[in-house]
């Protein structure tokens, strides 16, 4: 014997979801069936407030110190890190891409840039350049990845600058970015 229910709205008593049908049980769904999009969230987007200065061919947490976005409160601007909130482990797109500049626009020649993922490198991006890719500022030089992070676990950005006279190297404002989203 099947049965049938005719309502117009259907409103959740108490708690935050309402369930239909039991574990095993295949729902149909006739007419215009739709769901909301959910939201990539927790999701951050940092930057820096000043240029960071760098030593020749040494690997540097850059100082993303300013946010711009951040749903969960999951970003620390004094350890430059962002760390996954209670019940919020899951896939992340992590990115960061630092704003470069060398002393000199021929002298830079290695470019690595780095994710680590709880004080270790996780995800590294290396960029070898010659004196033909003299203009860095605002390049598309970045490391992405997407990780599997549970809670607690923490993400930060390092770059490392190997010029070929040894000389200064600089994160820059401009276009420094550091971010990432839980995927839904």
């Amino acid at each position: 014997m099947v049965s049938q229910i005719k309502v117009n709205e259907i409103i959740k008593q108490s708690g935050s979801s309402i369930s239909i049908g039991e574990s095993g049980d295949t729902i149909n769904l006739a007419g215009s069936a739709y769901a909301e999009a959910g939201t990539n969230t927790p999701r951050f987007l940092a930057t820096v407030s000043s240029s960071q200065s760098l030593s020749d061919n040494s690997t540097t947490k850059i100082a993303f110190n300013t946010e711009s976005i951040d749903s969960d409160s999951a970003y620390d601007t004094s350890s430059y890190r962002f760390t996954v909130p209670s019940d919020k482990a899951g896939v992340y797109y992590i990115y960061v891409k630092p704003d470069v500049a060398a002393d000199s626009a021929t002298d830079l020649r290695i470019l690595r840039i780095y994710i680590y993922l709880n004080g270790s490198e996780y995800s590294p991006a290396t960029y070898e350049l010659d004196a033909r890719d003299n203009y860095l500022k605002g390049g598309a030089f970045m490391a992405g990845s997407l990780m599997n992070l549970s809670v607690g676990d923490y993400v930060e950005a390092y770059v490392n600058f190997d010029t070929s006279s040894g000389s200064g190297s600089a994160v820059t404002t401009s276009y420094s970015v550091f971010g990432g989203y839980k995927l839904i």
